[in-house]
């Protein structure tokens, strides 16, 4: 499935599962899309793909670009104009019942969308815009905040 709009398109990559969740979630991919939008400032359409991986796949991203050998739930992989690739182990979306958790899973593509867009948390300012642009993200999804204040 695919969100677009004038700045990026967003393709999304996984299984059935997926694909019916996206369906189901419509009114929150809009808005994904609009917010995102604004916080997109490169003048050229960009592409981002989004692909839904196994904790083994993750954990060998993880090893070979970040040298670290474990399990991460998101990874980003920015090229020119904030587009780029987005892996999100499947562990941290799924619930118990292996269904996909909105909560979970817009969290991490918001995440994942920020770091992009050029965004960090590597220090404490970094880290207090990005934590304050994902709860004004979730809050208007409808959704729980993931930091407190």
């Amino acid at each position: 499935m695919k969100i677009k709009n004038k700045k990026f398109v967003i393709e999304f990559i996984g299984d059935t599962q997926l694909k019916k969740f996206l369906r189901a979630s419509k009114n929150r991919l809009k808005k994904l899309s609009e917010y995102f939008q604004i916080l997109h400032q490169n003048e050229y359409q960009t592409m981002i793909t989004i692909k839904i991986i196994s904790n083994e796949e993750i954990k060998i991203l993880n090893k070979k670009f970040r040298k670290k050998n474990k399990v991460t739930d998101v990874l980003s992989f920015p090229d020119e104009h904030a587009s780029g690739d987005i892996a999100i182990a499947d562990s941290y979306i799924l619930n118990k019942n292996q269904t996909i958790n909105a909560q979970n899973f817009f969290m991490l593509v918001g995440h994942g969308l920020l770091h992009l867009f050029g965004y960090t948390h590597y220090d404490k300012q970094s880290r207090s815009n990005m934590r304050f642009l994902e709860n004004t993200f979730m809050l208007m999804l409808g959704l729980k905040k993931v930091h407190e204040d």
